[in-house]
């Protein structure tokens, strides 16, 4: 498979799973709100600019079954690597981090194909730990000003939907079973 397998090129406000649009803006609160928080308080918003991957379903937004639309961040590998190296993770460098990730295997990032064609993408990690939602009726005519934009192809839409179900779905077990590692060979 070719980066050429991964996308399609398209435009207009019509929106489906794995659609990418570079520097969409999102509107985050302010980081010092503090509880409790008056019901009728005002509330400082300030805008940031991401590149973004719609999350939500393409059934749910063709049936226009919603009003807001999930969307998680897309981020440029030599980003993603400086942010992880900040966040203390030395093993995003090397090899078997990157063989992991293009196996599926790193819970929160999913890889993206670079694309040498314009709309142009470097090799890039979608960050399911940076989640946003947008109103519909914003995301739309926000995506038609884009021009040109990337659509992930069947199946590699489909493979970043389950992996971000495996990163939602995990479960954390309250107990230590790595003693059964050292347990000997079952005599039969």
């Amino acid at each position: 498979m070719s980066e050429a397998d991964w996308y399609e090129v398209t435009q207009g406000s019509a929106l489906l799973q794995g659609d990418i649009m570079f520097h969409c803006p999102v509107f985050l609160t302010a980081r010092e709100l503090q509880w409790p928080l008056a019901v009728d308080a005002e509330v400082g918003v300030r805008v940031q600019v991401f590149d973004l991957v719609v999350m939500t379903q393409g059934c749910d937004l063709e049936n226009d079954k919603l009003k807001d639309i999930l969307l998680a961040q897309v981020v440029a590998w030599p980003d993603a690597v400086r942010d992880e190296v900040g966040r203390g993770n030395e093993a995003v460098k090397g090899d078997k981090f990157r063989k992991l990730l293009v196996d599926g295997s790193i819970p929160g990032l999913s890889l993206l194909h670079r694309r040498e064609e314009l709309p142009r993408l470097p090799w890039s990690v979608v960050d399911f730990r940076h989640l946003f939602t947008l109103p519909k009726a914003f995301t739309g005519p926000f995506a038609a000003s884009c021009g040109p934009r990337l659509r992930l192809r069947s199946p590699y839409r489909e493979h970043l939907a389950q992996a971000f179900a495996r990163y939602f779905m995990r479960v954390g077990l309250p107990h230590d079973a790595k003693a059964f590692e050292k347990e000997g060979d079952v005599k039969i």
